[in-house]
């Protein structure tokens, strides 16, 4: 694999998952009670904690984008 589909890898891995991120948060935005109300049945946790996993659950999302796709696109970028 040369450093151009190396480059095209890493792009779009990161774009794909961006999107799934995006529409993760969109939906934790819209459909929060909803969410809530059916982990707390599932799990049988309060509100509380189940709110704060969503949010632990998308920052450590976001940090894994950055880390697996953001950085190794930039870093083949710099050396292409």
């Amino acid at each position: 694999m040369d450093l151009v589909q190396l480059r095209g890898f890493f792009l779009w891995c990161m774009l794909v998952n961006t999107g799934v991120y995006a529409l993760t948060a969109v939906a934790v935005l819209v459909f929060r009670d909803l969410i809530c109300k059916v982990h707390k049945r599932m799990f049988d946790l309060d509100e509380q904690t189940v709110c704060k996993s969503m949010h632990r659950y998308l920052a450590s999302y976001k940090l894994l984008i950055t880390v697996f796709n953001f950085a190794p696109w930039i870093a083949v970028l710099i050396i292409a």
